[in-house]
């Protein structure tokens, strides 16, 4: 509703102002709700584990918030404690919280639902988005769906590619620019590998790829391309990495996760559905498999401390 009327009387505010009211909506909703939790999850076992992942002290910080108290019950801060009322630190916590409230029923959701709700009330494009517990860089919003959000999907039978790709998300999101070429390169050259089943370099690789994709001619100029761009930053990296265009930059970006995309595309549409079970062996999760990737495993996530 505020945007609406912002738009129709020309108001514009910056994106540091949203940002911040951002974080008050999320303190008085998702944070508020959590500190609230009791029977199911103690909200100080939640507070623990946060610490914990944030490399903070748990104890220092109750102890210090008990100073002074002569009381059976104590007091555990505040989740605004860990942010300091900062935006980015807000996202932290928020992606830290959805995977601390993993199996506590519904909380997961009702956490998404808080999130949700603060970016419909937000006035202006805050520059990131919340997708399956994690926060990515903001730009068109089709192209996101597409070519991010998918990509990220399709990516957890690889990866160590997508790893590659959230370093170029964060590098994105953090206006690092240099590292969104760096880590899309990668990712890019290291899927090829593996559709291709070699150690060769993209570059080295380009004709094979382009065979098993099934690209034409004008496509291979495309990729010819964006390995040569990379190659000419990579070659001038320490005199060109203050100078970047960022519009270059998030072409390069949505250009990298087209090739994910394609690439992995073609490697289902190619595959032999299989189900295997993994009846001994719990820690397996069993479902369908594809030929290209037969063994989609799960480790076994690593338990939290408290």
């Amino acid at each position: 509703m505020l945007r609406r009327f912002h738009e129709i009387f020309g108001i514009q505010d910056d994106l540091r102002k949203e940002q911040s009211r951002f974080v008050e909506r999320i303190d008085q909703t998702a944070f508020d709700h959590i500190q609230s939790l009791d029977y199911r999850t103690p909200y100080e076992k939640v507070f623990r584990n946060v610490c914990y992942c944030l490399g903070v002290n748990a104890d220092d910080r109750i102890s210090r918030a008990n100073q002074g108290y002569f009381q059976h019950s104590r007091n555990i801060p505040s989740l605004r404690s860990l942010t300091g009322g900062e935006f980015t630190e807000t996202l932290k916590v928020l992606v830290l919280l959805y995977d601390v409230l993993e199996g506590v029923s519904g909380e997961q959701e009702t956490l998404t639902q808080w999130i949700e709700i603060a970016f419909s009330h937000a006035t202006a494009d805050l520059g990131v988005t919340w997708n399956q517990g994690m926060f990515y860089p903001s730009g068109a919003p089709e192209l996101d769906r597409s070519l991010i959000e998918e990509a990220l999907e399709w990516l957890r039978d690889f990866p160590n590619e997508r790893a590659d790709y959230l370093k170029a998300l964060t590098g994105y999101a953090n206006k690092r620019l240099d590292e969104v070429i760096i880590n899309c390169y990668v990712a890019v050259e290291s899927m090829a590998r593996t559709v291709l089943s070699n150690s060769k370099t993209l570059e080295n690789n380009r004709e094979g790829l382009v065979k098993k994709l099934g690209l034409s001619q004008t496509w291979k100029s495309l990729l010819s391309n964006f390995i040569s761009y990379a190659n000419e930053f990579e070659r001038h990296a320490s005199e060109n990495r203050h100078s970047l265009n960022p519009i270059e930059v998030e072409g390069f970006l949505y250009m990298s996760g087209l090739l994910l995309r394609m690439a992995i595309h073609s490697t289902r549409a190619r595959a032999t559905l299989t189900r295997i079970e993994f009846m001994d062996h719990p820690w397996l999760e069993c479902g369908t498999r594809y030929a290209g990737n037969p063994y989609k495993i799960h480790w076994p996530r690593k338990p939290l401390p408290f």
